[in-house]
């Protein structure tokens, strides 16, 4: 019921969102701010101050106390470009609320779960430097290196708390052969994520300490109508239980060079939760 309420308010915001865009130029400015699938990251950094926000329901995930976690969260992210050819960017990631509900792992009670905070997704300042550009390259690189902390705690209703600790540190890298006149986008990210002083938030072990590796690839065509049609394929791994693969069609909606709508739903399998899916939606606002 979740994901179909999500689905149905992309649509109803899509249709006539699309129709307003069909009166501007449909081309998106590809090499820069413009089509920018879900989880893939642009290897060009944004030319202006960029806001994210993302809603994204998930179904069936594992942590160290729960199982079958069905949920909502909730996350807010604020990217300034900097440096000479604004070469340089710092990215400030926000999950500000969680809500949902699970079975423990030790009795298979039904439980909530809710909270101002993320589940794996922590409160992260991120900074990426470009290395190359198509300009003098065969293709847009960069890399990036941040830091994330938990921020609220997700309270339960059997008087147990989730996530009320936990850091992780974060280096990834971004390739995309995005010019100005491509109309097929292809790009792939690399993102690992090294969490420790955990607690309940391990999905193969109770270890304070585990990595999280996420490869994403995309594909997004600049079609000549409003609405873009993407693809990506993602795998995640903690190097143990945790293995899960999933495809992602998605719609890209470029409103104005400043606004931008996308909705994705990715489908998979993972070994240690089973079928995974995910429906992201997200509003994207640039400051050119």
């Amino acid at each position: 019921m979740r994901l179909a309420t999500s689905i149905a308010m992309f649509v109803a915001f899509c249709v006539p969102a699309a129709a307003l865009a069909e009166g501007r130029d449909n081309r998106a400015w590809q090499n820069q701010f413009g089509l920018a699938p879900i989880y893939t990251l642009n290897a060009r950094n944004v030319q202006g101050v960029t806001v994210n926000l993302s809603h994204e329901d998930f179904d069936n995930v594992r942590i160290e106390e729960a199982e079958d976690f069905d949920g909502a969260t909730q996350t807010a992210e604020l990217i300034i470009p900097f440096g000479e050819r604004k070469r340089w960017e710092i990215r400030l990631e926000v999950p500000f609320h969680t809500d949902g509900n699970a079975r423990t792992v030790d009795g298979g009670q039904s439980i909530d779960i809710d909270g101002n905070g993320g589940v794996f997704d922590f409160a992260s300042l991120v900074v990426q430097r470009e290395l190359g550009t198509t300009e003098n390259c065969a293709v847009n690189s960069s890399v990036y290196f941040g830091f994330g902390h938990r921020t609220k705690e997700l309270e339960t209703d059997i008087d147990d708390k989730y996530n009320h600790r936990g850091r992780m540190v974060r280096l990834g890298g971004n390739l995309d052969n995005a010019r100005a006149d491509n109309d097929l986008r292809l790009q792939a990210t690399a993102d690992l994520r090294y969490y420790f002083d955990i607690d309940d938030l391990n999905p193969s072990s109770s270890s304070s300490s585990f990595t999280m590796l996420d490869i994403s690839g995309a594909l997004v065509y600049n079609a000549d109508f409003a609405i873009k049609p993407g693809f990506e394929v993602l795998y995640s791994t903690d190097f143990d239980e945790r293995q899960i693969v999933q495809v992602v069609p998605e719609l890209i909606l470029p409103i104005a060079d400043w606004l931008e709508i996308k909705g994705a739903y990715a489908y998979g399998h993972s070994r240690g939760e089973g079928s995974v899916q995910t429906l992201t939606l997200r509003t994207t606002v640039s400051f050119l």
